[in-house]
């Protein structure tokens, strides 16, 4: 394609269109709806329950190429975290309500949460290492990328793990997908191509092993269930099945048609007004849940 259709925005070249990130955030709060509305207010039974909650399977995977982008705009890593760790706590109540939970149950762990850690992985090997070197003193090690890295993959390894172990929505592959996202940001096709790679392998591929009662399980593949599984159970095998989060890919189409820039017309309140979407459409939804269940 001739280069004339192409801009250069961020240091990335990208197509060279009117799609901009505010653009970009109001059609993934539209799917989140959509698959919310799905899959807290529709019976797995109705016609409209699984179109819903396919087409929802793009919302996530647009929030966590927003939150690498972000990454990289920001001015403040520790203020744009702390917006994350704000909004993961006051999403919280309406979160496990619409779950059937009390409001303050430790079950249910939203999403913005995943979004917290996933961001914090980035700024594990990037800005924190020369943060601390510089606060050290240790300038020529601030400069010294290679062990800027060293010094933060424990703390990026722990925040994955941080997602597992608390069990997020979407977890730890919220986090390599947010990562992913991160380090092939100049490399957009090549960045959801590895998306939708780790993406299959999430999602479509399990370990079947034997419970303790001897009955059948349906393992997610992860290090530990390798470990405990695959290679110590005697029968242990791999099970394909396709799942619904594969569509999740799609999400490539208006990823790639966005142009690199914020929005036409920004306030400073714009970006909290995306934020607080999540828990006031939740409340929403927890509301008419009542109202239905009346």
């Amino acid at each position: 394609m001739s280069d004339s259709i192409f801009t250069e925005q961020g240091n990335v070249k990208r197509l060279d269109t009117k799609f901009n990130a505010d653009m970009l955030k109001t059609l993934a709060m539209i799917i989140m709806l959509t698959d919310h509305i799905g899959a807290f207010l529709i019976e797995q039974s109705d016609p409209l329950y699984w179109p819903l909650r396919t087409v929802g399977r793009l919302a996530f995977p647009i929030f966590c190429f927003l939150i690498a982008e972000g990454a990289y705009y920001t001015r403040s890593m520790p203020k744009y975290l702390a917006s994350l760790a704000a909004f993961a706590l006051i999403s919280t109540p309406p979160y496990n309500l619409v779950h059937g939970s009390p409001w303050n149950s430790p079950d249910n762990v939203n999403v913005f949460f995943t979004l917290f850690f996933g961001l914090a992985a980035i700024y594990s090997i990037s800005g924190l290492p020369q943060a601390v070197f510089r606060r050290l003193g240790k300038f020529k090690l601030a400069e010294n990328k290679t062990a800027c890295v060293i010094f933060g993959l424990p703390l990026c390894a722990l925040c994955y793990y941080a997602a597992y172990w608390m069990d997020t929505d979407y977890g730890e592959y919220g986090v390599a997908a947010i990562l992913i996202f991160w380090l092939l940001r100049k490399r957009p096709v090549e960045a959801w191509i590895s998306f939708s790679l780790m993406t299959f392998v999430f999602f479509c591929f399990f370990i079947v092993s034997r419970n303790e009662a001897g009955g059948t399980e349906y393992l997610r593949i992860n290090l530990y269930n390798v470990a405990t599984e695959l290679v110590n159970k005697p029968g242990a095998g791999l099970y394909y099945y396709m799942q619904k989060q594969i569509y999740a890919s799609l999400a490539a189409i208006p990823c790639l048609l966005y142009n690199g820039k914020r929005g036409d017309k920004r306030g400073k309140g714009v970006k909290y007004l995306f934020y607080a979407f999540y828990p006031v459409h939740l409340w929403a939804i927890w509301f008419v849940q009542l109202a239905l269940n009346q």
